[in-house]
């Protein structure tokens, strides 16, 4: 066995055409599995990409083994055959590319569902999108910010005092006025915990993709005249930043001065600062037209006048205080969907109490056959900790923004939605509240 292994191995690497012809086989085969869209072919074509990836390794080592033996013609041969395998997976990805834009988008999952006549079913609501956030005093500070002339210093001073006192004294207290206000989304991502800012969209709080926020967000019509912007705010509790690891990050620690390194993102100054006081990492994202931070100094400057009387007082009547209006609702539980601009992609509403400390996040099926709905995307999207009380009368608001893959435009279907909750305390997850919506899925 050892004997034939060797001269396999003699006769792949001493071959000048052998291991380019190995490579073309596995990319043609990988090309064809990667034009089907079934979930077999799919794992196929994942472990066929990384058998390309080494069949390209398995090339230069042979390059190197003939030219380091000075068989000049078989090595050439080798790295001959690398660029003719380098120009066949450049075009085959392209190809790839181009049909997945070309090619048919629909999964037919809605064509033999019927709508139940038994079930009263709830449409989405398009929600309000119309400038109107006034009762948002952290994007009203950005946009009074923004409204100035920018210099061209991008200088700025990463005062995260206030933030990192309450964290340090009195975490909990931190934890649950972020949970609490509806201007932060405090949520779970690739395993770490993450409070994103949310603004105001038109009357409502609402989440936008990914939490950044932009002109068009605020103003999609220009009718307020607000310049052109991008901006999201970030407060990582796991030690990692959200956006991952960047070359045009610029990082720094809590209380230094200094430049953020700029960059062209969408024809404007685009910076990204990372400001770390371990645990804690404070992210701030801004593109804007001029080069001086204006927005990344007014949200560090607003955060720290909203957490200061944390600081001084953490209690929860400090908390009740502080929060913005209408941020605890009186009533019955509540479960909302909100239309998006393209059908299947979904805003949700959620008012509830579940009277503990905890994590809200959604499932949702098909009603006829109680087929699960984007099983692996909704919980890590829609996961939220949320505000309680020991009031059950009292409501607090959970909002995210998710896509359900699962059908087609124009074919519609009902979809059970259920919100359930996961206690801090390591408790068995509770479902809080059901309804069914008539849905569609998001199509490519």
């Amino acid at each position: 066995m050892k004997i034939q292994s060797r001269r396999i191995a003699e006769k792949y690497f001493t071959n000048p055409w052998v291991p380019g012809a190995v490579c073309l086989a596995l990319l043609g085969v990988f090309t064809i599995s990667a034009l089907f869209h079934s979930r077999a072919l799919n794992v196929l074509s994942h472990v066929l990409l990384v058998c390309v990836a080494i069949a390209f390794l398995g090339i230069l080592s042979a390059a190197a083994w003939n030219l380091a033996k000075k068989r000049w013609a078989k090595g050439l041969g080798n790295l001959g055959m690398f660029l003719l395998c380098g120009t066949a997976a450049f075009v085959a990805m392209g190809f790839l590319i181009f049909a997945s834009m070309m090619g048919p988008s629909e999964d037919g999952f809605a064509d033999d569902l019927i709508m139940p006549n038994n079930l009263e079913l709830a449409e989405p609501e398009a929600f309000d999108a119309e400038p109107n956030g006034a009762r948002d005093a952290f994007q009203q500070s950005l946009l009074a910010a923004l409204s100035t002339a920018g210099g061209d210093d991008p200088t700025i001073t990463a005062d995260v005092a206030m933030l990192v006192r309450v964290h340090q004294n009195a975490p909990e207290v931190l934890r649950r006025y972020l949970a609490t206000s509806p201007s932060w989304r405090v949520f779970k991502e690739r395993g770490n915990l993450f409070a994103t800012r949310r603004w105001m969209v038109g009357s409502k709080w609402r989440y936008t993709l990914h939490g950044y926020y932009t002109r068009h967000a605020i103003d999609s019509w220009s009718e307020a005249g607000i310049p052109d912007f991008q901006f999201r705010f970030t407060i990582g509790f796991s030690g990692k930043p959200w956006a991952g690891a960047s070359r045009d990050a610029t990082r720094m620690d809590a209380g230094q001065t200094g430049p953020l390194r700029l960059s062209e993102g969408n024809r404007m100054h685009e910076s990204r600062c990372l400001i770390t006081v371990d645990p804690l990492v404070v992210e701030l994202f801004e593109q804007s037209e001029a080069k001086e931070r204006r927005l990344t100094k007014a949200a560090l400057s607003f955060v720290a006048n909203e957490i200061s009387p944390l600081a001084a007082q953490p209690t929860w009547e400090t908390i009740r205080r502080i929060l913005p209006s209408d941020s605890v609702r009186q009533g019955a539980a509540s479960f909302e969907l909100g239309k998006s601009f393209q059908s299947g992609l979904y805003d949700s509403r959620i008012w509830v109490n579940p009277g503990e400390p905890g994590m809200l996040y959604l499932k949702a099926y098909e009603v006829t056959k109680g087929t699960p709905l984007s099983v692996d995307d909704l919980k890590e999207r829609s996961n939220e900790w949320v505000g309680w009380s020991e009031d059950p009368g009292e409501l607090f608001f959970s909002n995210t923004h998710f896509t359900i893959f699962e059908g087609d435009w124009g074919k519609p279907y009902a979809a059970r939605f259920e919100v359930w909750f996961t206690p801090d305390s390591g408790g068995p997850d509770r479902k809080l509240m059901e309804k069914v919506f008539r849905i569609e899925g998001w199509q490519r």
